[in-house]
């Protein structure tokens, strides 16, 4: 087979994977200890292969852990698709952590933040018209915030050699974040079921973090970054489908229509 066409068979898998990061967390029926269970796995994979403290690693997994905590509250509150889409306005605040890292932007990179501006607009005047949840929009922003950062962090440290650090050695500092959210959770409303989060925890470390950065960091080593982030941008649009098929959740045309906007910011993003 053409390395070629894998390398792309391997990214589209990256992306379905983490497609449905959403939707198991819905069926998982907790998210907060989800988010814990998440962390475990993926900290104990990172911990068989690389041990380190530097700050590279412990600023890369504090960004995670926010992001595993907040991502599946978006997705139980403002559904899958909204989460989603939500979380591709990473490129708004990746430019502007990196223009604080000392990274100038592009042209295209300005466009993406009016285009993913407008978008956030869009869904806000949505939740407070009462059509998408307006905590689970807000979850949303959160996770896009701490996506975005973690990028422009793993960019910023990855160009001083330390992409390990950031990458495997980022996955324990995850509990950080995690574990006291849950903990607290806990305390207030009891640990309830811990069986379907386990079991989704398990399912989200290996299946939508482990297995897909793995996969999507090979296939970018042959097809490059630009190509490879291009067509990661089919995982919003499969968890909004997911969404649809599985739990009847239907956009409206203002929704739909930040979905586009979020898309083509994307889309600028990576093509610049």
């Amino acid at each position: 087979m053409d390395p070629r066409l894998s390398s792309f068979g391997k990214i589209l898998t990256a992306a379905a994977l983490w497609s449905t990061i959403g939707l198991a967390s819905v069926y998982s029926g907790n998210y907060v200890i989800l988010a814990l269970f998440r962390s475990l796995v993926a900290a104990s994979v990172g911990l068989a292969f690389v041990r380190t403290a530097r700050r590279a690693a412990v600023v890369a997994g504090l960004l995670l852990g926010v992001l595993f905590a907040v991502y599946p509250l978006a997705a139980a509150l403002a559904g899958l698709g909204p989460a989603a889409y939500l979380l591709y306005t990473a490129p708004l605040w990746t430019t502007a952590v990196s223009a604080v890292l000392g990274e100038r932007a592009g042209a295209r990179d300005y466009v993406a933040v009016v285009l993913v501006s407008a978008a956030v607009a869009v869904m806000l005047l949505e939740a407070i018209g009462g059509s998408l949840n307006l905590w689970g929009v807000l979850a949303g922003l959160a996770s896009g915030i701490s996506y975005g950062s973690y990028i422009a962090v793993a960019r910023f440290y990855s160009k001083r050699g330390e992409d390990v650090d950031v990458s495997l050695g980022a996955m324990p500092y995850t509990l950080a974040v995690t574990a006291p959210t849950a903990l607290a959770y806990a305390a207030v409303f009891g640990p309830g079921d811990l069986w379907r989060p386990l079991l989704g925890g398990v399912y989200l470390g290996v299946f939508c973090t482990v297995l897909p950065y793995r996969l999507f960091s090979s296939g970018t080593r042959v097809v490059g970054a630009t190509k490879a982030s291009v067509v990661a941008t089919l995982e919003p649009v499969l968890a909004a489908l997911w969404g649809y098929l599985f739990l009847g959740q239907t956009p409206s045309l203002a929704t739909a229509l930040s979905y586009a906007l979020i898309t083509a910011a994307a889309l600028l993003a990576a093509l610049g």
